[in-house]
């Protein structure tokens, strides 16, 4: 009877085993490369795109403290579109007006007519060593710098 409960045992053990192997789930996705995940990401479709004219978009109050990682001015639509991206030039210069760096960046940012909006970008002192004139002056030793900024192109909705 001994036998017969260990053969039992072990049947029982067999087929709990199979049964558990049958279950197993793959948790993990199939055919998956870096091709797939790049193509589902949506990029916004824009009507058209204008070359504006200097009075047509305004930018001003521009900041960008020592410490700061990021760079903020106030963009204002005088246009008759209604404004989905802005693409600016900034020209850094130095205190003796020479020009040491130059950055365009195209800033998605919502902008109905006649409205104001600010805009925040990315710093390009990634050290964190410059400051703008305008800024409040810090109390370490930093290298104060003027800008001059202008919109290349506005991106609108003429919808």
């Amino acid at each position: 009877m001994r036998i017969l409960t260990v053969i039992a045992l072990i049947a029982c053990v067999a087929i709990a085993t199979l049964d558990v192997q049958a279950r197993k789930q793959r948790t993990t996705r199939s055919n998956i490369n870096g091709r797939s995940a790049t193509m589902g990401a949506s990029v916004e479709a824009v009507d058209s795109f204008v070359i504006p004219d200097s009075a047509e978009v305004l930018l001003y109050g521009y900041d960008k403290p020592l410490r700061s990682h990021r760079e903020t001015v106030f963009v204002t639509n005088n246009t008759r579109h209604g404004i989905i991206a802005v693409a600016i030039t900034a020209q850094y210069l130095d205190s003796k007006g020479r020009q040491f760096h130059q950055a365009h960046r195209r800033v998605v940012v919502e902008i109905p007519v006649g409205e104001t909006r600010k805009v925040d970008f990315p710093s390009w002192d990634k050290q964190q060593s410059f400051y703008y004139v305008g800024s409040k002056r810090p109390r370490t030793s930093a290298t104060p710098y003027d800008v001059a900024l202008s919109v290349d192109t506005i991106f609108v909705n003429t919808k």
